[in-house]
Formats: structure tokens, sequence, C-alpha cells
């Protein structure tokens, strides 16, 4: 893990930071001299690239030191960096006097206005990013693209080792890097590339990510170029404050000197004096390139003496102390003689008088332009500045350095550095003249670059940043393109066909950069002198602060990778990780930081505190280049970076610990110094390895992570980084010692203190050394018992931490190591105490402690060579308990295993030797057994060695462990009883063999078989298998057998079992073939076993049949057989008849018996199928299977859940004739309740069907289509109104229009109406429709001469099966709703028109309207049998045709809107809002509500607060003509195109207007809506004489129009489009044949049979239903006209049988009028249709209670579906008829059904109290609104262009 510096000001000098001088932020350190001077020096600074988001960081200004006056100090404007002027003006004075010596004056002096040109990268505005980062503009881990290679690297450097892990390798990270240590460890570092899988995720936030960078200058950190620098910049300060006006750098064959590159050759050879001696001058001329020029040495040993040698001079006295030591005891203040005045130096011209009287002018008054800006301040001055600002009074603290006097102020001055003062008398050398310009003391001018550091540069976020890097790097790389020159090792090894990108190569244009021209253009930078690159990189970023890149189970618990092992924020505290141990968290160590780089950033050579171990992880980005050097050759590295610029560390000796310094890698292996290299990209972790030092840089935009971890080896490491730490008195990170003693603490095993304890034994014994110097001098102790805060027991003079004890006094709180206690205070030592964390005793208790830990292996180790040594053959015990000991120790030891595998082949001896040790419980002889062995089947061989039972193991196993358990190496007591036992079975083998070959007689034979058996009996107590022991046993066992052969004489009566034991026991005794007991016994076993084979062949079987049963079980007799297999055989035959039985009775049955349900039968047939293969089975499968598909079907037909399947016929009802009539004659035996049910329903529904009226039976269907035609087509409800054409007056729907020139026209005219009909109209009848009642009263015959009123009741009368698939009930429904809808629109017509007042003749075009409906329907409609209205509406015609219309006066009537969002849905989210549902992100946005139209609208976008209580939308602020309170609303229309012209509402709405007014508005400079005019309905201005197109209203209120002839309607706005509704398709094909309801039972046959397949089975698909026979039609029902039966046209489109949710579901009509048939128009599905009834619940549409349903139903703004149920209103506030939810049917003509006054709606407070409680007004001919339906509240009715007006 690399650190930079803390944030530095860069100017040398100390005390102030801004220089008086520094008015250039820019000033460059590239102007030294260089041997080709033509190049000009250039500036380039990332920051010149302006970026949004990048914010300058804010700094403070340093505080004045307590004794710094700043006297007359012009403060330039403030820049972001504090250059190093003073290294500038040397630079510049010295180059510029190169190129010209003396041509210009007080060269010098001037300060250059910029060092080199200034270039600007960037000329235009800020570069726009995004907030946040987006991550696929970053290169990621891609394990897929593998970069390209260089064939060679810069520098000639060797690649650190690269790792692969597995994944099991991968789970311990720290035991993985343990393993690795070894081989990467002599590299410094290495590179780990996780495996396949491993993904780390990156969780910042890169919204709010935000990070402060720091700015670097490549060609300052190098550490020879600094130094070069620094000293150019001394050398410069030293001649120009002794008075040298002009300073010149010598040149050598017109070429510049280097005087940096001279001393230090000079300085190699032994300095000034050893080269003179040497006469080496001419050496060093050729070492730096000047060869062949005459007088080269005199020019080099001249320009030395001249130029450097003084400043040598003047610094070995400085050194020495001289200059600060001088103070005069005499007392003399006279100013001493002076070797080298203003004019003497070497480097200088004489200056003229005049020069010098300007010197000694401008050191007094000041006045120059030069001294104005940097005045050089005397002692007096800053005095009389102090006494004019502090009461007068000096300065106390003002005194001269040298001689600590503070007289003779005038002569005094102030180091421009410190603000010290200095006499310029006890200056050595002493000056005469106050200095020209800055002057410095001699601990400033030789501190020159001590305080180097990188400045702040600005505050970014991760996008920002990432636009700077980009940017400059396609700047840079575009006008730097890696030199043609390199070509052949830019190269690369890849493949370059390779479609993936090559994460080693970016591509700027057509310049492709690879990392190597980074690399190297990188290092050009960095030692260049003329081109300065100044960059940015956000270093040591605190993961606390920031966030760390990896997920943590504070932020993402969830998340698994928060648990890894390989997350940074983990690895500190893992088990073998001993930063674990330290108490706190230390930022960059134990808590990660993070680092943001861009090109070029760079972090410079360093090692990690405490030596520690670190790991970086590449998160994402460019490509990081490292650099490391082993921590072996740490001293190497240090010795050659102190060679390079010795300068730098005698100014700064703790330089390596500020990470400020880069050296070349190729200086350094020059200098024997081992470097090594990586590239890390993203996704790959670097590892460095304690005391390594390492270096690196950024390629781009990249983001990398680190921290730090500790292992046990890194102990030694961490001692000697402590003692440096002391050394250089750098402040450490922690107590190494507190370390040591917390691991004690909390870690008490083995392993723990076996690394740790010499760690601790070397800090007890330096701590008891420190204690015994304390006690030496005889201090104080006290011993404390806690812990104290770090900063109470750390070292204020080295800063070491002393944690076991620290030296403290009582006049002070400061504390100091053994080492300092002189420089802790004045007091004496006895007052000094020695405080003690730990007393002596507890301190060697806890090392002892471990130390003991640690010895249990070694002890352990000792004990096992004890005992081996003392015997060759130890004794077991003894290892076992050696093994019991060591498994108790928690530590691995590697002789463990080895004792194991010992003790372990011991162990499995002794287990062997046991088998012949122990005995084993005495064998019995087998006795005779007759029933079933407990091996059954088991081969006669192997029966008789269970007979004859013998041991194991043999003597051959006997004497082999005995030769095995000589070599083994160990002894017990098992080896001398083995022994023994070998020793008695051979005695035994002895006396076996002796009676095997013994021959008796049979008179002996007795006596001989005893010997026999106690032989075998002592045999069997040896626990070893004797073969002669088992040849014995033979001959004994065939002696009892044929003894017991012949007590059995009945051999047949023996079972198979009993045999099978007789055969083997006489083959394990070898008994003789030819016995004639054998033979016979031999025979019987043949035929039993062949018998039992069979049998068990049968039942295994998965299928049995019943033939094979019985005959297995008749083949038993007279064979020995097992009775158990035999049992088993009977049974299965047993069972299988009784399913033979059953299935037979099922399939034949009786009559006696129930007939069985089909889920029955199944089962047991399913059960009986497992087991028998049996014919009858079979057939009573396939014919349950026939049952139950005919059940399923007719459930899902019952259930409303059947569809046609392809290939059955069209006709649902066919079907399902065909299932029950196969049922009826197939499948009897069975109870199929569906089946019944389904016969039942068929019944009804044709007995229903006849009960239609235009059913007919002559072709045994109902002809509805063209009455459904008929009706739609009379009834929809946008046709309510009256045509606007003045020739519709025929009974028909066509218009008569008058005939062309010349023609005759047909038409004839009514003499009482005067309507005009066309001839063919008016000779059906022979009289005026409107006028004559017969036409309406059944004088005139029609062909539908039915009352609507029964329609009703034989629509509900209709089973379930009519109501799911038949179609004509979808027609008669669709005609019973259409047809109650006109009825109660015209009853209430009628209602209203009864009344004598309400009787006027513009009602005319109204009545006829109806009346041609009725007259197309045919039938009569009313709600009751003895109303029909069509004879009603002729009364009225007659009426009003007589009576002339009346001259009325027009009222004044508001114009309408109607918006944009009026005939918008709603959105999927309930809102109707402004943006109209288009703005996606707005859905679940919140919502208010208008309290009028109750739509919802997003809050946003209307402007409302979402918690007002009581809201009006815009629409309704608009019709209301009110001010909308939260933003300006403006109404544009589509027809006006300008863009500033608006409609203006308020205008209109206030004159009533009957045209659009348009207004001109400015462009709005407020929060304003904008509302789209979709149809606009214009007003009726002041009242006016009514023309003779007439001015009253009709029944709602709406204007209409009488013509002339009283029947012209007026015109009518168009229909809006309507919502189509899905519609069945309409059946053409009933039944051929009425269904005949035939219950009779068939008889059953004798003979079961398998019934044929169904007909809609796949194998009988072709097969088509019989029809059944026909049947008288019922009486009730009408012939059809045979006239008529042609007209009537079957749609050709296919019906579908699933059933309809709306009563409309029907096909289109055949006609090719494009027209939908829809009634629930207000919402896009229909409700679920209830059941219908004749009394229809009223609809709340608008505060009409007590109206008819159609009525109610007309006047609500859509025509809504009756079977909807109502949705709830609120009563009205005068509510007038019954109350809610009365049902009023349709009363007789004579009771009037309009209310005298209607209920005032409650807003209507608004208009005029005399406009509250209005009578109602006669009706004009037309009622129906003109504009669409829509659902609008009732309350603002007043206000919605689709309710009538109410004023």
């Amino acid at each position: 893990m690399h650190t930079d510096p803390p944030t530095r000001r860069t100017p040398a000098r100390r005390g102030s930071l801004n220089d008086d001088n520094d008015d250039d932020p820019h000033n460059s350190l590239t102007a030294m001299p260089d041997a080709t001077p033509k190049q000009p020096p250039t500036f380039t600074s990332c920051l010149t690239i302006p970026v949004e988001g990048a914010v300058p960081i804010e700094r403070l200004e340093p505080s004045s030191r307590p004794n710094r006056i700043d006297v007359g100090i012009s403060a330039g404007p403030e820049s972001k960096r504090a250059p190093r002027k003073s290294k500038t003006e040397a630079l510049v004075a010295l180059h510029n006097h190169a190129q010209a010596s003396d041509s210009q004056e007080d060269k010098n002096d001037a300060i250059a206005e910029d060092v080199g040109d200034r270039v600007k990268l960037w000329d235009g505005p800020a570069i726009r990013v995004s907030p946040s980062l987006d991550m696929s503009s970053v290169k990621t881990p891609n394990p897929r693209n593998s970069p390209s290679k260089p064939l060679e690297r810069p520098f000639g450097l060797t690649d650190c080792p690269t790792f692969r892990p597995t994944p099991e390798q991968f789970k311990d990270p720290l035991a993985y890097i343990k393993s690795i240590s070894e081989n990467a460890r002599t590299y410094g570092m290495c590179k780990i590339v996780p495996p396949l899988g491993w993904d780390m995720p990156f969780v910042s936030e890169t919204e709010t990510f935000r990070f402060k960078t720091r700015l670097q200058r490549l060609n300052s950190i190098e550490a020879a170029s600094r130094a070069k620098v620094n000293f150019l910049e001394a050398l410069y300060r030293f001649h120009k404050q002794q008075g040298n006006p002009r300073v010149s750098v010598p040149t050598i064959n017109h070429k510049p000197l280097d005087l940096w590159l001279l001393r230090r050759e000079v300085k190699k050879l032994g300095g000034y004096d050893a080269v003179t001696r040497g006469k080496k001058w001419a050496d060093i001329g050729r070492l730096l390139g000047y060869g062949g020029i005459p007088g080269l040495s005199t020019q080099m040993k001249n320009s030395y003496a001249r130029v450097i040698l003084p400043y040598e001079h003047f610094q070995d006295r400085t050194k020495s102390g001289s200059s600060c030591n001088g103070a005069k005891a005499n007392g003399d203040d006279s100013p001493p003689s002076s070797p080298l005045t203003a004019t003497s130096s070497p480097l200088s011209e004489p200056p003229d008088e005049s020069e010098r009287l300007d010197h000694k002018l401008r050191r007094t008054t000041r006045q120059t332009s030069q001294e104005q800006q940097t005045p050089r301040r005397t002692a007096a001055s800053v005095n009389a500045l102090m006494a004019g600002t502090s009461n007068g009074k000096p300065n106390p603290e003002l005194h001269c350095e040298v001689c600590h006097k503070k007289n003779r102020e005038t002569e005094m001055l102030l180091c421009d550095g410190c603000d010290c003062g200095f006499h310029m008398f006890c200056l050595d050398p002493p000056l005469t003249t106050i200095p020209k310009g800055q002057w410095f003391c001699h601990i400033c001018l030789f501190g020159t670059g001590g305080d180097f550091g990188f400045d702040e540069g600005e505050e970014h976020s991760l996008s920002s940043f990432q636009a700077r890097d980009r940017e400059f790097r396609k700047l840079w790389f575009q006008s730097h393109p890696p030199s043609p020159d390199d070509e052949q090792t830019r190269v690369q090894n890849g493949d370059s066909s390779k479609d993936a990108p090559d994460p080693a190569v970016n591509r700027f244009g057509d310049i492709v950069v690879s990392e190597t021209d980074v690399e190297r253009e990188f290092w050009r930078l960095v030692e260049s002198p003329n081109e300065t690159v100044e960059v940015e990189y956000g270093a040591d970023v605190h993961s606390t602060l920031h966030g760390s890149g990896m997920p943590t189970l504070e932020t993402h618990p969830l998340n698994p990778y928060s648990k890894d092992p390989w997350n940074l924020n983990n690895i500190p505290i893992l088990p073998e990780s001993l930063l674990r141990f330290i108490k706190s968290d230390i930022s960059g160590m134990t808590v990660p930081w993070t680092y943001v780089g861009m090109v070029f950033s760079t972090f410079c050579w360093h090692n990690e505190d405490h030596y520690t171990y670190s790991i970086n992880y590449m998160h994402w980005g460019e490509t990081k280049t490292w650099y490391s050097v082993p921590g072996e050759d740490a001293a190497k590295f240090e010795a050659a970076i102190r060679k390079e610029a010795p300068d730098l560390f005698e100014a700064q000796p703790d330089l390596l610990f500020q990470l400020v310094t880069l050296m070349n890698p190729k200086s350094l292996k020059d200098a024997g110094v081992d470097v090594y290299a990586c590239n890390q990209r993203a996704g790959e972790f670097v590892i460095t390895f304690p005391k390594a030092y390492h270096a690196g840089f950024n390629h781009g935009f990249n983001f990398n992570e680190a921290v730090n971890f500790a292992l046990p080896d890194w102990l030694p490491y961490g001692l000697d980084c402590m003692k440096r730490y002391q050394e250089h008195r750098k402040l450490p990170v922690f107590s190494h010692d507190e370390l040591l003693i917390t691991i004690t603490q909390q870690s008490q095993s083995i392993k723990t203190a076996l690394w740790l304890n010499p760690s601790l034994q070397e800090m007890t014994d330096r701590e008891m050394e420190t204690r015994s110097k304390a006690r030496f001098l005889e201090l104080g102790e006290v011993d404390e018992e806690v812990d104290r805060p770090e900063e109470q027991y750390q070292c204020t003079i080295c800063k070491v931490f002393c944690y076991l004890s620290q030296i403290t006094c009582s006049c002070t709180t400061k504390v100091v190591c053994i080492d300092h206690i002189d420089e802790l205070c004045k007091c004496s030592k006895s007052s000094r105490v020695l405080r003690k964390r730990y007393s002596d005793t507890e301190l060697q208790d806890i090392q002892m402690k471990v130390a003991e830990r640690a010895a249990i292996p070694t002890l352990w180790r000792a004990k096992l060579g004890k005992l081996l040594a003392e015997s060759a053959r130890p004794p077991l015990r003894n290892l076992r308990a050696l093994l019991a000991e060591g498994d108790r120790i928690n530590y691995p030891l590697p002789e463990l295993q080895s004792l194991r595998k010992c003790v372990n082949k011991a162990n499995e001896w002794v287990d062997a030797a046991n088998t012949f040790i122990i005995r084993k419980p005495s064998r019995k002889r087998a006795k005779r057994v007759r029933g079933r062995p407990s091996a059954e089947g088991s081969s006669s061989g192997s029966f008789g060695d269970e007979l004859i039972d013998k041991p194991e193991r043999g003597l051959d196993e006997l004497y082999a462990l005995l030769r095995e358990v000589e070599s083994l190496g160990f002894d017990c007591q098992e080896i001398a009883t083995l022994k023994s036992i070998a020793h008695d079975a051979e005695e035994t083998k002895t006396k076996a063999r002796d009676l095997l070959e013994t021959v008796t007689s049979a008179r002996e034979r007795d006596a001989y078989i005893q010997e026999c058996e106690r032989l075998i009996l002592h045999g069997s107590s040896l626990n070893v298998h004797v073969d002669e022991i088992l040849e014995v046993e033979k001959i004994v066992m065939r002696e009892q057998l044929l003894k017991e052969m012949e007590e059995d004489t009945d051999i047949d009566a023996l079972s198979l079992e009993e045999i099978r034991h007789f055969v083997a026991r006489a083959r394990a005794c070898n008994l003789s073939p030819d016995n004639r007991f054998y033979k016979r016994l031999d025979g019987r076993l043949r035929a039993g076993e062949a018998w039992e084979r069979r049998a068990k062949e049968v039942l295994a079987k998965p299928q049995k049949s019943l033939e094979e049963l019985d005959e297995s079980i008749k083949a038993h007799t007279g064979v020995a057989y097992d009775a158990d297999l035999l049992d088993r055989l009977v049974t299965v035959r047993i069972r299988g008849r009784e399913f033979e039985r059953q299935a037979t009775a099922w399939l034949i049955p009786n009559g006696a018996e129930p007939k069985p349900r089909v889920q029955d039968v199944v089962k047991m047939v399913s059960r009986a199928e497992k087991e028998y293969l049996l014919p009858v089975l079979v057939d009573l499968r396939r014919t349950v299977d026939f049952a139950v598909d005919t059940e399923s079907r007719c459930d899902a037909v019952l259930r409303n859940r059947y569809s046609i399947q392809p290939g059955e016929e069209t006709d649902i009802f066919a079907i399902m004739l065909g299932w029950v009539k196969y049922a009826k004659e197939h499948l009897q035996i069975f109870s199929l309740p569906n089946s019944e049910r389904l016969d039942q329903q068929l019944a009804q529904h044709y007995r229903w069907l006849e009960t239609l009226p235009w059913y007919c039976r002559q072709h045994n269907q109902a002809h509805g289509q063209k009455i459904l035609d008929d009706v739609v087509e009379s009834t929809r409800p946008e046709d309510d109104l009256p045509p606007n054409d003045e020739y519709f007056t025929c009974i028909c729907n066509n218009p008569v229009r008058p005939p062309a020139p010349g023609t005759v026209s047909d038409a004839v005219q009514c003499d009482h109406c005067y309507a005009r009909f066309h001839g063919v109209c008016a000779a059906n009848g022979g009289s005026c429709p409107f006028c004559d009642h017969q036409h309406w009263n059944g004088s005139i015959h029609k062909e539908r001469n039915w009352h609507f009123c029964y329609l009703p009741t034989i629509l509900m009368q209709a089973p379930d099966i009519t109501k799911f698939y038949c179609e004509d009930w979808k027609q008669l429904e669709i005609i019973v709703h259409r047809i109650d809808r006109l009825s109660g629109v015209i009853g209430q017509f009628l209602s209203f028109a009864g009344q004598a007042p309400n009787q006027r003749a513009e009602y005319i075009p109204q009545v006829r309207h109806y009346m041609r409906k009725l007259y197309k329907i045919q039938f009569a409609v009313s709600p009751l049998p003895e109303v029909s209205f069509g004879l009603d509406l002729a009364g009225l015609h007659r009426i009003l045709a007589g009576q002339p219309a009346p001259i009325r006066m027009k009222k004044r009537r508001r114009p309408k809107f109607i918006f944009g969002q009026d005939i918008d849905k709603d959105w999927a989210d309930g809102t109707r809002c402004i943006c109209r549902g288009r703005t996606h992100y707005l859905l679940g946005y919140p919502t208010v509500e208008c309290e009028l139209c109750n739509k919802k609208y997003h809050s946003g976008c209307v402007f409302a607060p979402t918690d007002a209580t009581k809201f009006i939308c815009p629409l309704c602020c608009l019709r209301k003509n009110r001010a909308y309170p939260y933003s300006d609303v403006r109404v544009k229309h589509p027809d006006n195109a300008e863009p500033d012209m608006y409609v203006d509402t308020k205008e209109m709405l206030d004159t009533f207007s009957k045209d659009i007014i348009y207004m001109k508005l400015a462009p709005p400079f407020q929060q304003t809506l904008f509302v789209e005019l979709i149809r606009f309905t214009p007003g009726q201005p002041d009242s006016m004489a009514a023309s003779a197109n007439g001015g009253s209203r009709g029944p709602m209120g709406q204007p209409m129009a009488s013509h002339s002839n009283g029947m012209h309607p007026p015109s009518r706005m168009p229909a809006p489009p309507m919502q189509p509704v899905p519609s069945h398709a309409h059946r053409t094909s009933p039944p051929s044949a009425p269904y005949v309801a035939d219950r009779r039972s068939q008889p059953s046959t004798p003979i079961h049979h398998v019934p044929p397949p169904p007909p809609w089975s796949a194998t009988n698909r072709a097969s088509r239903w019989s029809n059944a026979a026909a049947t008288a039609p019922p009486p009730t029902s009408r012939t059809h006209l045979p006239e008529h039966s042609s007209s009537v046209t079957n749609s050709p489109v296919a019906s579908s049988s699933r059933k309809r949710k709306y009563p409309d579901d029907l096909p289109s009509p055949p006609s090719a009028v494009a027209e939908e048939i829809v009634l629930a128009r207000g919402s896009p599905t229909s409700p679920k249709r209830r059941q219908h009834s004749n009394s229809l619940s009223s609809q709340p549409g608008r505060s009409n209670q007590g109206l008819s349903p159609s009525l109610a139903m007309m006047l609500s703004p859509n025509p809504v579906d009756v079977r909807s149920p109502p949705p709830p209103a609120p009563p009205p506030r005068h509510p007038v008829g019954p109350p809610p939810g009365h049902q009023q049917p349709y009363p007789p003509r004579s009771v009037p059904l309009m209310p005298t006054s209607v209920s005032i709606p409650p807003r209507l407070e608004e208009l005029p109290s005399s406009s509250r409680s209005v009578p109602v007004r006669p009706m004009k001919a037309t009622y129906a609104p003109r504009e669409p339906y829509h659902d609008v509240d009732p309350r603002w009715a007043d206000s919605d262009p689709s309710s009538p007006s109410r004023r």
C-alpha cells in the first residue's frame, strides 16, 4: 500500500508560505542549463482543463509566527500553489547569463513572468459530466481478455511472479500468501490473479463519492533533478545575498557548464583539493562531455573556483558552527572586516558608483518598484512598525541569533525564511551593506528543498476526475505520439486477430498507445529538464469517510462478498494476521485506503509502515505499473539513492519516509540493486513483502484499494523498523511492544508461542536492560495496572512508544525513554520516576508462560528420542502413551505421524494375533434339522462348510505373524503367547495324522471314533485350523449320518428342505455316491428343486394367469415340495378367482344388485391389473374407460367448461345427444350420475326451445336471427334522437326525397299529419302508420304478433346448459335487454308527453322516431301485457299533429367544453391527469382528487400540494369560470396553429358565446398548465325570438328545432367511437330433430359384451350420431310461415360453445354493415351477468330518484348495462319521489311519472335563488344529448357538456 506525504507548500524557505515575488503560480523548474538550450521550457498542467464538478480546495492562510511582522509586503494575488520562486530566480538568472553574458542589465534581479511557455490544453467551456460514473466506460475485470505482452520491458527489468490460485487455494488468503512467500519474497512483490467466478463487486456510490487530489510535478519528483535544482537555488541565493548584481554561468566551447554535475564529479574524486593535486580537471571535463578543447583543465578549475568553491567554503564554516557562535565576548559592536564584500565576489563585476548609491538608497527609503514588492526588513523597521501598532513598545523577542543582543537594530537583518534576526557584522563573512532582494540565513540557505511536498489540487467526483483524465490523455498523446523508432519494441506478443479488446492498448483516434509507450513517456517526463507536466492524484482517500469500494457487514450485510476473506476490510483481522491484535483501527493500515489515479500520477519509493505486508486491489480502470526492490536489497537501494542525491538526504535525513522522491530503475540497476516490475490491471491483487521498497505510476483513470497486514514472519522486520523510526525520530503508528503483550493475552496456542517466543524474549531482555539502567541512576519506580493513552507513553524526543516503562517527572507531563532522560527537564535525576506497566515478575511470568508453551513440542520430541534410544524394541505400551500425549498437543508434530503409523501397525498385528489367542465360544455340532435352513437355496458345498465349522486361520498365518513381528520393532506379551499356540498346534497335527493312518476293524470302530472325537475337541480349543483335524471330523460325521439315515427309513415323507439338509451333510463328509440312501435322496432332491424353480417363476411374473397357477399347484403331487411356497401359490390363485368373479358380475349384471360406481370399478380394475392377466379384466377396462370419458365430458358440459374439440361436430347439443344415447345403449351397467343429469337438462332445453315465439316446428329450430337484427338496429342507444334530415318522414328508415327533375315520385302524403311515405311503405296496410291505430292494435296481421312482456319470463326459465351453450338463448337475452332499455325510454317519454301542458308539436319528430323503431320490431312493446307503446304513441301523434307549433323565447345557455382529459381513459394508477399518461416515471406518483369531478391528478402535474383538503381540478375551474389557485391554465384549440393564440374560456362563458373566442398571450413566466380543447358546444346568447325552426326545449332541457312542417329535428354532433365488446359466433344449425326424452332401460343380454367405442373417440372419429325419432311440436309453438323461411339467412360464422359473459356476445349480423353491438360502454369490461327480472333496478347517474329504470338509464351520462350492480350515489339534498332503492314499475298512461320539480344539485347554490326549484318545462322533440356520454359527477351536471341544462 502506498501513501502520499501530507500536503505541503513548495517554497524552500521556512516561515511565510507566500513569497513576496510569488506572482506566477505556474513557474516551472525546467529552466536549468542544458546542452540544448534552443528547446524552450514548457509547463503543462491538467488544471487547465476545466471540468464540471471539480471544486478548488479552499486553503487557510498559515498563521504568522508571533515574532513575525511583515513590513511593506504587498500580497499578490492568491495562487493555488506556492511555487518555489527562489529556484526559479536561480535557474532563470543562470540560464539567461549562459545565453547572453552581459546584454541585459540587472538580470539577476529580474523575475521571469513565465519560466517556460505555459501550454493551454483546453480553450473551451468546462467539460460537462454526469453526476454518476458510467461503469461501462472504465475497464473492469474480464478474465477472457488476456493482455498482450511487450517483447522487452523498458530498462530491461524482469517481471515479478504472477500467481493464479485454484478456487481451493483461494479460500484462505493468508495461508496462500504464506505458501508463495518463499518464492515471491525475493522479488519484493508479486501479483495474484483471482480464479474464475470470483468477482468482487464495486459498491461505492459514484454519485456521492468525492475526494481531494494532490498536484504532482513530474520533473520535481526525481531525486537527481530535485537535488540539482536545490543546489542551484542555494548557490544563487548565496551569491545574490553577498551583493552580486550579476551572476553568470561559465561556458566552455559555447556550451553552458552544468555546475551541479561538475560539483558531483569533483566530490566523487575527493573534492577540489584532491582533484587539483591529482591533476584530474581534464578528466572531469571529459566526463562532462568536453573533449579536445585547449586549456580545458584550466577552464574547469577556474569555473569551479569562481562559482562553487566560495559557496563550499561558506558551507563548511556554517557547518562547523562558526557563524552561529560568534558572539563577541568583549562586547565590541564594531562590524568586523569581511573577506568577501559586496564587490569581491568572484561571480560579480564591479558595480559603478551609481549602482552603489542606489543600493544604499533603496536600503533606506525602499522607493523602487522592486523594493516595494520585496522590501529588505531590518529590526529597526520592524520595531518602528510595531511602535505604531502596539503603543510604541519595541518587540522584546527580536534579537541577533549570533550574539543574542538586541541592540543596533538598524544593522540587524531579518531572514526571509525564518524571520530570525542577524547583525550584519556578526555574519561570516560580515556584510557592510543591506543585501538587495531576499536574504536568507545559513540554516534556510542550506535547507533548500527540505520542505518539498505536493500541493493540494481540487475536489472531484469520480466522473469529473475521469473526464479530466480522459481529455488530458487524449490531448497529450495526440500531441506526443509514440516514437516510430521504438516500433520494434512495441510489438506485442498477442493474437492481433482476436475480437476482444486488448486491455494493454488504448486508442486515441488513429494513435495506438501501449503500456510500454506510457511507461517510457512517464520516465521521459520525470527526467525532462525543460518539460514540466503537472497532474493530480487522489491518494490516501480514507474509506472510513468516503466508504470502501468493497461491501462490508455494516453497509451490505446481505452481500456474500462482505464476508469474503479476500475483502480488504477483512484481511487485517483474519486469524493469521497480527494486526488484528492492535486495539484500535488505524486508517491506512487496518482500515483500507482508496486511491484514484490519472495518467502519469505516481507514488514514490517507500516501504510500508513498520515494514508490514500490503495488499492492493484494483477495482477498475487503467493499468498501474509497479516497481519493487526486495527487502534484502533495501540497504543497497538506500545507499544508491543517497549517492545519487546526497544533498537531499543531508537536508532531509528522513527523505525516504516522505514519499516524494523517485529514482530511475535503470540507475538503481546500475548501482547493483535488484529491481522488478509488474503491470496491475482491473481485478488483480499486488502483494508487497516486508521491508521491500516499491514505487509506481498510473496509466490513466483507475480506482485501487489497499490495506496492510502482518504474518508471524514479520515480527523481526517490525522490530528493525521500530529501531529505525527511533533513530530518525519518526512517529510510529503503533507500539511494537504493546502488540506483543496483546498477542500473549489473546492467543495462548502453542503455534502462537513458537513464533512469538523469540520476539518476546528479545523484548523482555531489552526492557530488563532498560530498567537496570534506570535503577543504576537511582530513579523512583511506580507500577500501573491499566494502559495509558498512546500519547502518554511516547518519548517526547525520539517519538518511540515506551509501553512497558517510561521516565517522567512531576514537573511535566512529558515522558522520555531511557536514552533521553537528560532532555526531559532540568530537575535532578532523583526526582524522576520510572513508570512501569508491568513489574519485573509479571513481565518475566508472561515471557516464561510463552516459553513453556513453545517448549512443549520440543519436550515431546525429547521423550520420543529417549524412548527410541533406550531399546531397539520399545514396549508397545510406552509407544501408545507417547502417541496419546502427542495427540493432546494442539500443534502439528511431524514425528507424530510416523509414530502413529508405527503404533497403528503394531495394533493391527496385535489384533491379528488375538484371533489365535482369544478363544471363541465352543462350536456345537450340527444336529438334524427338519425345518427350513437359515441360508435358503444355499449350495450343498457351502452348507457342508457350515456343518463342519473350522477356525478361520491356520498354521501358515500363525507363522507369518511371527515372522512379521520380527521386523516391526516393538515388544508385547502377545508374541510369547502366539509362539506357545504354534507349538501345541504342531503336536495336535501329529496325533491327527496317526489316527488317519490307523486301520481299524468293526470291533474297534467305536473306540476309534471316541478317540477321534477327543482329538477334535482338543483341536477346537487351539483356535488354529489344522487340515488333519478336519479330515478326522469328517470320519466322525460320516458315522453319525449313516446312523440317522438308517433310522429315517421313510424318505418319501421328508420335505424338500430336509432332503437338502441330508444331501449337504453327505457331501460334506464325502459319503460314497453309491450308497443306497444317498441315491434316493439325490433323486428326490432334483425333482423337488425342479418344481420349486417353476413355482417361483410363476410367482415372479408381474401378471399371472389362473391357468399357470393351477398347473403349478397340481404339479407338486409326488415330489418333495416347500410347504410355504405352495401356500403362496394357493393364496394368489384364490385372490385371482375373486377378481374374475367380481368383473364377470359387473359385466353381466343380474339386475338384483345395485349398479357400481365408475370410480369403484376403476379402482378394482387398476388393482387387479397389477397382478393378474384375465380376459374379463381387459373387457371391463375398456368398458369403464368409455364410461369415465363419457362422465368427464358430461361433467365438463354441466360445469360450463367444455369446448368443442377439433374434428367434432359444431352443434354442441347434437354432441350431447350422442353422449347420452351412447350411455343408454352401452353403459347401462354403471351408475352414471352426470349422464343422467345431462339427459334431464337436454329434455328441459328442447322443451324450453319450443316455448320461443319464433320457434318453427316445420324446421325444428328457432328463427331468431332476423328478429335480433331488427331489434339491434332499432335499439341502439346513440340512435335515440330523431334524424336531423327533414326528409325522414316515412315509417321506414329511409328519407323520402324529392324526385329527380323529369321523374314522377311514388310518394304519398298523410292528410292528417302531412307525413310523406314511400309508395311501397304506404301499400303495407293502406294507411298512415303514424295516425292509424289499426297498425298497432292487432287489426292488421303481422308476423310477430306477440308481446314483449312475456320474453323475460322465457329467458329466466331456461335450463343451465341452454344458458351456457344455446345461441338462441343468447339472442333472446340481447333482445330482452335492448327492448327493456327502449321500453323504459319510450315509457318515460310517454309519461311526460302524456300531460296536457307538455303536448306540443315540437315532439312529433321524436314520436315518429320511436314509432319507426316499434314498427320495425313489429311485436308489442311495454312492461305490461295490457299496454302497447305503439298504440300510445299513435294516439299521442294524432294529438300533436293537430296542434300548431308555439313560438317561444330561447333561454341563454353557456357554452360547454370537452377537453382532452375528458376523452382519455383512466391511466394504470387510476388517474386522468394533465400529463395524459404519457410520462411513465409518474406512475405511482402522489395524487390529489378533485372534490367536484372526483378525478385523480398527479400532484406534481397540477402543482398542487399532496395534503390539499379541498382541491378543485383545473378543468372544473375552467368550466366553472374560476381561477385555478396553483398555476395559470391556458387552453389550446387544435384548429388554431398559432403558438401564442389560446382559447378565452372566461370570455366565452361570460358572453354565452356561440363561437370560439381566441386571445393572444405572452410566453408563460410562471407555473402554467396547457389543456387541449377537443370539442365545443356553442352557447346560446341573450334571448331572441324563436324562428320557425323552434326555440323550445325537450324533456331533458336540450334545444330542439321545429321545421316548417313540424317534422325536422335539429342537427346532431357525430357520435363518439364506441368500445367493441366481444361477441359470440351465432349458431345456425340446431339439432336435426327435436330431442326425445326416452328413459326406457334396455334389456340386458345374458352374455356380456364390450360396447363399441364412442363416436368421439379417436378410433371412431369419422362416425356420426344417429338422429333421434321426431316428435310432434308442442301446441304453444307457431309454425313458421314458408314464405318467410327463405328470407332468414344463416350466418356462416362457426359457433362457439364457450360461456358468454355479456348479453351482447353474438356474432355480427350477416349484413355488411360494420356495426358493433355494445351495451356497457362505461367500462372496458362488462360485469358478470346476474339473474334478470321483470323489474329492473334504477341506475343512479343523476339525482333522479323515483323515475323508471329506463329513464334513469337514459338520463345517465353513459347507457349503463342494466345487469350491472348500481354504484352507490350520494343522496340529494332535496329528495323527490320514492326512497332510494325503491322500484317503481311503469304505471298506466293516466298517471304521470315525471315529477313537477327536480332536486337541486349540491353546487346549484351558486345560481340565483329563483332557479333552485324550477318546474319542468315542456320538452322539444329531441331530448337526447348531442354530445357523447361521459361519466360525470351529478353535482357538476350543470357544467358537464353531456348533461342537460338545469337553469
